[in-house]
């Protein structure tokens, strides 16, 4: 039997792994946004923390991680001030070192920022994220406060 996709990485950097969760919620020490994903089809879930767990270097890293696993969808979750560009370049990083351990999975890139500054949706950054996203046959969205979907 092969192993869960929830188990792609080591289990001391998850909060959970391969459990069907209802809500996941993330949010941020600092600052007052939020990230909640609703699991109406109780898919397995894993959560794993990236910036001081799965990366543990002094370079740019997204928050978290978050496997559907049945679905094979992988979530880039950045939970940030105002800073879109800083929040791009951290997810960015991220997928470019997780991404080899990913490779049956759907990567999305999710930004909730306190407050968008609309002159960074045009930086080249953003859109280099958003293409290479959509390569990798996801997508990229960013929401002030609170970023919610449903799956």
């Amino acid at each position: 039997m092969p192993e869960c996709a929830c188990k792609v990485f080591d289990k001391n950097h998850s909060e959970f792994q391969h459990k069907n969760e209802k809500i996941v919620t993330v949010r941020d020490k600092g600052h007052s946004t939020e990230y909640r994903y609703k699991n109406q089809s109780s898919n397995h879930l894993a959560k794993y923390r990236v910036d001081g767990g799965l990366i543990s270097d002094d370079g740019a890293k997204c928050d978290f991680l978050l496997l559907n696993c049945e679905q094979k969808q992988s979530y880039f979750i950045e939970l940030k001030g105002s800073d879109l560009v800083q929040a791009v370049k951290q997810i960015d990083r991220s997928v470019d070192l997780l991404k080899y351990k990913l490779i049956d999975f759907s990567i999305f890139a999710r930004i909730a920022l306190t407050r968008v500054n609309t002159t960074s949706l045009t930086k080249i950054e953003f859109l280099r994220l958003e293409k290479k996203v959509k390569s990798l046959k996801g997508n990229l969205k960013k929401k002030s406060r609170l970023l919610e979907e449903v799956v």
